[in-house]
Parts: structure tokens; sequence; C-alpha cells
């Protein structure tokens, strides 16, 4: 099983409401301008949030601060 670890459970953030569940599809149906987050384990019936979101991006505001890990200072890459 998947473990998800939240960023704003680590670090300080602003405040991003989590999308609404009556917006989940399943992710064979899902089209342009939604969240493509998977919601649970992903198999033939995966389900994503559906969440509307802006600039073609994949994921809504809410699942791209958990997809994407906040740039520390001093870090090398």
């Amino acid at each position: 099983m998947n473990q998800l670890v939240r960023m704003s459970h680590l670090f300080p953030a602003d405040t991003v409401k989590e999308p609404s569940p009556e917006h989940r599809i399943p992710f064979a149906q899902s089209g342009a301008f939604v969240c493509k987050f998977i919601i649970g384990e992903p198999n033939d019936r995966a389900v994503c949030c559906g969440a509307p979101v802006q600039d073609g991006k994949s994921w809504c505001a809410f699942h791209r601060r958990i997809v994407f890990e906040p740039a520390r200072p001093g870090r090398l890459r």
C-alpha cells in the first residue's frame, strides 16, 4: 500500500483546501483541465481527483503541493 506524507505536515505552508470528493472521476474518463492525481491504489479502475486545474497543469494546487518537494536553501542538485 502506498504511504502518503503530506508536505504540509512537515513544513508550514500556505493553506490550500483539499478538493471536494464530488469532483472524482475514473481516470480513463478524465479529460483536459482536470486534476489527474490518482486517489487510492493505481489499477485498472483508478479514480482521479478531477478538480479543475489552470494553465494546462496535470494536478490541482492541493495535489501539486504533495507531488513536488519545495527546494530547500543550500541544497545541491
